[in-house]
């Protein structure tokens, strides 16, 4: 039993924020939400967006290993972090040590393969606060959203002040990846990962555009990296529940509905189907990769 609760316990957090939501719209107006929508253009706007992004996902990974010196082919980054994606449905974190378990078992030690993991997803979440940063002095920009992005750009600054400092009480085996690729590592790391990050923040708009939601570019381009932010938060599996209180809240006055209530319903029923169908695409691109990291893992063991 407590096995079972402690694996599923982000299970339980996710549709607890549902359900808490779930109980501010009125039922009928989420119910005949899932009913009348467009569902087969929705999964086949995620099933593409799923490719796209294990695509661009692979090339990111593949820069950031190259940059911290762990030279793997295209092909074999594809594979294992295709197969990483069955555990990203626990959480972002569990999907990133996924790619660390491989490294362990390509020979690299522990720790630095703890280390790596940690730039790759440090450099991930850089990427998505400055995105959301370019575009925060636009039409729509929120105050609100100007000063959280500053702090967090504060913060970053002076990471890579310490980065290019290295000072001696950090100089930690666990650490020693974050200093050896250097500022122009992090650079290069970040670059990677922009088309990756521009994809994701794509793929919900496209989901929108596809569920009947005339939502302006310009908007979505602010807000939907703080969405996607609320995706990779480790409190729930792959987002769930934090990815549908954001939409609700950033979308709710996109959505077709006579009053507040209704609308905030449909952007909850929007919400759940496209993280199911989501679920469901990476569920099967993962399982699809599975026996092809598994023969390298299986191919470097001998």
């Amino acid at each position: 039993m407590k096995q079972f609760l402690r694996r599923a316990w982000p299970w339980f957090v996710g549709v607890a924020i549902v359900i808490v939501v779930l109980t501010r719209v009125p039922f009928d107006a989420f119910k005949d939400s899932i009913h009348e929508g467009p569902h087969l253009t929705l999964a086949a706007v995620d099933a593409a967006v799923v490719v796209a992004i294990l695509v661009f996902d692979t090339f990111a990974t593949w820069v950031a290993l190259a940059v911290a010196n762990t030279k793997w082919s295209l092909k074999k980054v594809f594979a294992i972090r295709g197969a990483t994606y069955v555990l990203s449905l626990i959480n972002y974190a569990v999907g990133q040590g996924g790619i660390g378990f491989y490294l362990h078992r390509d020979g690299v030690s522990g720790m630095r393969a703890a280390g790596i993991t940690l730039f790759m997803m440090g450099t991930t979440f850089v990427t998505l606060a400055g995105f959301a940063a370019a575009l925060s002095l636009g039409e729509h920009a929120d105050p609100r959203m100007v000063w959280t992005l500053a702090v967090i750009g504060g913060a970053f600054v002076v990471y890579l002040v310490l980065i290019a400092v290295k000072p001696r009480f950090l100089q930690r085996e666990v650490f020693l990846p974050l200093f050896e690729t250097g500022l122009r590592g992090h650079g290069l790391a970040v670059a990677g990962r922009i088309p990756h990050v521009a994809i994701i923040v794509l793929g919900h708009w496209f989901a929108m555009l596809a569920w009947g939601y005339d939502v302006p570019f310009g908007y979505s381009m602010l807000v939907l990296p703080i969405v996607v932010l609320a995706t990779v938060v480790p409190i729930s599996p792959a987002g769930l529940g934090t990815t549908q209180a954001a939409l609700v809240y950033f979308f709710q006055d996109f959505a077709p509905g006579a009053t507040a209530d209704a609308r905030a319903a449909n952007v909850l029923a929007f919400g759940i189907v496209h993280f199911v169908y989501g679920t469901i695409f990476q569920l099967a691109a993962g399982l699809i990769c599975v026996p092809f990291a598994r023969r390298y893992r299986d191919t470097e063991s001998r």
